[in-house]
């Protein structure tokens, strides 16, 4: 016979299937963010006819981007996993994760520019 949990099984039912669409989120963002940097490698396009900057800041901005992104997602799960282990409130975990995959997303790309032509 189940027991009958009451009204929180609900939200703890809500929080874990908000924490693994956030996750799958996550992975969705990470991959978004790698195409991104794989397109803005294009900005040295012009290189070959104008002055441009050093070229190694694709590759800074590729770690950063995605080594940095996948570090973050390994923490962004771990900590979630705790925290649903734990039977506490885990769905702003991933909610964090994504705004700081947000944030090495936009500096990375910021990296990138850098390699292009110089105005």
């Amino acid at each position: 016979m189940p027991i009958d949990e009451g009204p929180q099984s609900n939200g703890r039912t809500a929080d874990i299937v908000a924490t693994i669409a956030l996750l799958i989120v996550h992975g969705f963002l990470w991959a978004a963010t790698g195409a991104l940097l794989g397109l803005l490698v294009m900005v040295t396009d012009p290189c070959d006819y104008q002055r441009c900057g050093d070229p190694a800041w694709i590759d800074r901005a590729m770690w950063v981007g995605l080594g940095a992104g996948v570090a973050v997602g390994i923490v962004d799960l771990v900590f979630a996993i705790r925290r649903l282990v734990q039977r506490k409130t885990a769905f702003f975990v991933p909610l964090i994760g994504c705004a700081a995959l947000l944030a090495l997303g936009a500096g990375a790309a910021g990296l990138e520019i850098l390699a292009g032509p110089v105005s």
